[in-house]
């Protein structure tokens, strides 16, 4: 039900930009792998919801939205470095890659590799407790492009490298690299109305609890379905 209702509002949310949509002749885009001119740096900033299982959280923090900065510089030889800073202030994530594109007509490709560190800090009264981890996300991204849209699909391995939580002086680890999930995240970019660019993207996660919910202290490690969903605005 969730998933069908997260689709839907992003039906809708494609079928306005379509109808107010004007081309424009410098398209801005970021998630589309396609090289745009070197030495060319540019970012977005947005919002992003992710409907965290019920099974391992209460239904007052299912639903808290994170600000999400993000850039991309291009680099010669269709490589660019991508870097990424996320928060909702007990959660926050920080992250940096490197990809390669290659583009035939209007179809782009790239291969890339991206790590995370993620931090969470919660000190209460009467409660102190922090968290920490690595991710590393290597990826596959297959983008069209059609007229003035920028479609695009990319595929991500998570796998959690190492994590810690503390509890006062007391504190739990993981130090071992496993496979943790996997990340399917589909990407609308265009001119919405008078160069106006915006992202609107739905991200399908398959994956064990993580950074998301490290404030639940879920006993859980099976993996759970979890859909997220983003709309940037992008510079």
């Amino acid at each position: 039900m969730t998933a069908r209702v997260l689709s839907i509002v992003l039906s809708c949310i494609v079928f306005v930009s379509h109808s107010y949509g004007m081309e424009n002749g410098t398209d801005k885009y970021i998630q589309f792998p396609r090289s745009f001119e070197q030495g060319t740096l540019r970012y977005s900033l947005g919002i992003s919801w992710t409907l965290l299982p019920r099974a391992i959280v209460e239904e007052e923090i299912r639903q808290i939205p994170m600000v999400n900065a993000a850039l991309r510089y291009e680099l010669p030889s269709h490589f660019s470095v991508t870097g990424q800073f996320s928060t909702v202030y007990i959660t926050n994530v920080l992250s940096a890659g490197v990809f390669w594109s290659y583009s035939l007509d209007n179809v782009s490709l790239a291969v890339s590799d991206e790590f995370s560190y993620w931090f969470g800090v919660a000190n209460m009264s009467g409660f102190d407790t922090k968290a920490m981890g690595l991710l590393n996300r290597p990826a596959f991204t297959i983008g069209m492009d059609i007229d003035s849209y920028k479609i695009t699909a990319k595929t991500e391995m998570l796998t959690v490298l190492t994590q810690h939580t503390y509890f006062g002086s007391a504190s739990v680890a993981r130090i071992i690299p496993e496979i943790a999930g996997i990340a399917t995240t589909l990407t609308l970019e265009e001119d919405l109305w008078k160069s106006t660019f915006v992202s609107f993207a739905f991200r399908a996660n398959y994956a064990r609890p993580n950074y998301q919910v490290w404030l639940a202290f879920s006993v859980q490690d099976r993996w759970l379905f979890f859909p997220e969903l983003q709309v940037s605005y992008i510079f």
